[in-house]
């Protein structure tokens, strides 16, 4: 999806236009530090920790809020992280939309946000989380049968 970037060189405004894609492995690899990030800030701070629980309205108890989480729920928790962690928000916004940090705060306000709709648009987060949580618990079955193999084997040399 397409969005316009304002470029100020001097006294001129060049409109740019730049292509959001869906994310790539390198993307994904550093929003994840980039939620890690904003994680640890957020699990410091019993307020911040108390308005992402209010928020996400959770259905369990548990105090930690995990990646994977923040990650299906990204359109309700950019407001907060805007609100209560500017620069961890805009990291993460830079990284999604491929769009340099310096670049994006360069942008007008209303930019911004069609910058995060256009992100929220070609990537649906949530199947993305559903998808490596898939490929993870095929890994890890593998990974236990595998082990078990090697064990059986080790008990009949033994």
């Amino acid at each position: 999806m397409k969005v316009n970037l304002k470029i100020k060189n001097d006294n001129t405004v060049e409109t740019v236009p730049h292509e959001v894609e869906s994310i790539n492995i390198f993307q994904f690899q550093k929003a994840l530090k980039a939620i890690k990030n904003i994680l640890g800030i957020v699990n410091e701070d019993e307020a911040l920790k108390q308005t992402f629980n209010d928020m996400f309205a959770r259905e369990n108890d548990d105090q930690e809020i995990s990646p994977q989480y923040v990650i299906s729920r990204a359109a309700g928790a950019f407001e907060a992280v805007l609100l209560e962690i500017p620069d961890e928000g805009f990291d993460l916004l830079a990284t999604l939309s491929g769009i340099e940090k310096k670049t994006l705060m360069e942008q007008k306000v209303e930019d911004v946000f069609d910058i995060y709709d256009a992100v929220l648009e070609v990537n649906d987060i949530e199947k993305i989380v559903e998808r490596a949580k898939k490929s993870f618990a095929a890994t890890k079955s593998a990974t236990k049968f595998m082990r078990k193999r090697v064990e059986a084997t080790a008990q009949k040399q033994a």
